[in-house]
């Protein structure tokens, strides 16, 4: 191998693992711990994390002092999502239904935090939610949630419940699982927003694996939200477009009535 390859810049590794340390962690960390793991002194890891904070790779929150992932390396880790298939055919189905409903459309993939917002298309007229790229959807309080704790497979999602801050749930969880796999569709009425209606559907591999959601969502006052709503039927064309395309024999769920 040509030697000119195998040359590289020593400091920007050593920093490059420093931010993959904070990465892994999944939660804000102190730069003791961060110059711990990286085996440097903390105050050579404080002028890295600088330079990353500059840069918006990092982000110190300024009550705790603590470290953790910036908007820049959000735009990183969805760009690089969007080069997977699944996420690329649904990106083009969401922004179709985005303008056929006039409505959000977002897609979500399961994340190391639960349903992950991984595209967000607006309509003209958008919502003002807090929520985006890179948003977490709450697994029995959102359409979005329930389609994943409706086709996920189930060790994964009781690895996921057994977390503490995820024990809480719903008495009704068992029944809308259930609905949700009946009719292959889930629907929340303010229950994660006030005021805003939604409905979401799942996206299959060709294993019958769930991949993403596809979730439509607007103002309930001017939210079509029966099931038998043109919004309804759309977005599971859509859903079942992108699962086709990934070579997914679809077996027509039973539609529930509404």
């Amino acid at each position: 191998m040509d030697k000119r390859l195998q040359a590289g810049v020593q400091s920007l590794e050593n920093g490059l693992d420093l931010m993959l340390i904070v990465a892994h962690n999944r939660r804000p960390m102190k730069i003791t711990d961060v110059a711990e793991q990286a085996g440097i002194s903390p105050s050579k890891a404080h002028r890295y994390l600088v330079s990353f904070m500059r840069a918006g790779f990092v982000t110190q929150d300024e009550e705790t002092g603590l470290y953790g992932m910036g908007p820049v390396a959000l735009e990183f880790s969805l760009s690089c999502l969007a080069t997977i298939e699944p996420i690329s055919l649904a990106t083009r189905e969401a922004e179709q239904l985005c303008m056929a409903t006039g409505h959000t459309v977002a897609v979500a993939v399961w994340g190391s935090f639960g349903p992950t917002v991984v595209r967000w298309e607006q309509p003209a007229r958008p919502i003002m939610v807090n929520i985006g790229l890179g948003s977490v959807f709450p697994l029995h309080r959102s359409a979005t949630g329930r389609v994943f704790a409706a086709f996920m497979a189930p060790d994964v999602i009781r690895a996921w419940l057994k977390r503490a801050e995820n024990s809480r749930q719903d008495d009704s969880t068992h029944e809308t699982v259930e609905q949700v796999r009946q009719r292959g569709l889930a629907r929340a009425q303010g229950d994660f927003m006030d005021g805003m209606s939604a409905f979401a559907a799942p996206v299959f591999d060709d294993r019958g694996r769930l991949v993403l959601t596809i979730t439509v969502l607007g103002y309930k006052a001017g939210f079509d939200h029966r099931w038998s709503s043109p919004i309804a039927a759309r977005l599971k064309a859509a859903a079942e477009n992108v699962s086709r395309a990934l070579g997914h024999k679809h077996e027509r769920l039973v539609q529930g009535l509404g």
